[in-house]
């Protein structure tokens, strides 16, 4: 009591919202989306959800990739100036992380990540984003 709460960033969540405020038909020069895309920057990570670790992990790969394809750039560069090829990165990721049956599944099964189904039907939805063609190119 009497102490300000914040809400936590995460990378799943920040990218939900980066695509939502593109759906929305914000540009790249409104103070929202350049706050949520200098976040993004800042936290580039395959790694992990940024924010949560390895918690949510295929729903953020999800959500990133859905988020990226909205954005029509074939690269991001990260505040430290290094430029990603999110898409093969991307691709990358998935890839070691598949099991031999062909399945993916979390360890860390918050939001029912420890389900094999759930966990694939998300990395399948991620591939199919970064394959998407960009407009005009």
């Amino acid at each position: 009591e009497g102490t300000p709460r914040s809400l936590k960033s995460y990378g799943s969540m920040t990218y939900a919202g980066f695509k939502s405020l593109l759906y929305a038909g914000l540009t790249s020069d409104d103070p929202r989306v350049k706050a949520a895309f200098d976040w993004i920057r800042s936290h580039w990570s395959f790694q992990e959800n940024p924010g949560l670790g390895q918690q949510g992990l295929y729903y953020y790969y999800h959500a990133m990739a859905r988020a990226l394809h909205a954005t029509q750039q074939l690269t991001i560069t990260d505040d430290g100036g290094e430029v990603h090829d999110w898409r093969a990165e991307l691709i990358d990721a998935l890839v070691q992380k598949q099991k031999e049956d062909g399945s993916w599944v979390n360890p860390e099964d918050r939001w029912s990540e420890g389900h094999p189904e759930l966990v694939t039907i998300y990395s399948i939805l991620a591939l199919q984003e970064a394959i998407k063609p960009v407009a005009g190119r």
